[in-house]
């Protein structure tokens, strides 16, 4: 086999891909000035969006036509979707009410257990 062929075998040795880094490094904690500028730049990005949406809502309060046709739209999107969204929202419901219903429980197996260790520390055997 000559230094082309050498050259275009994949089978080649040096070719062979290693079993994965052996000795991955973890990043360093973000230092304090990092942890600043991350909040600052969120507080930019945080004004911006809330200054772009606040100066969209004057434009369409100002404008009649462009307000009744948001309401045309919005009002044309919830009857295609009725369906959807009553079935949404009685999934939310039926979600909600487990969710009291198992921490009611939780609470009611917490109180349970502190009435069992208060008991046997004021009447030990």
């Amino acid at each position: 086999m000559n230094d082309k062929e050498k050259s275009l075998d994949t089978a080649d040795d040096k070719h062979k891909k290693t079993g994965g880094r052996k000795g991955k490094k973890r990043m360093a904690p973000p230092t304090r000035g990092e942890t600043l500028v991350k909040g600052l730049v969120m507080g930019f990005v945080i004004s911006g969006v809330s200054h772009a949406s606040r100066s969209l809502t004057n434009a369409l309060v100002r404008h009649p036509l462009s307000l009744f046709s948001l309401g045309v739209v919005t009002g044309y999107m919830t009857h295609k979707y009725r369906k959807e969204l009553i079935a949404v929202g009685t999934q939310t419901a039926v979600e909600s009410k487990n969710f009291v219903l198992r921490q009611k429980e939780n609470l009611g197996d917490f109180i349970a257990e502190i009435k069992e260790e208060s008991d046997s520390h004021r009447n030990p055997l």
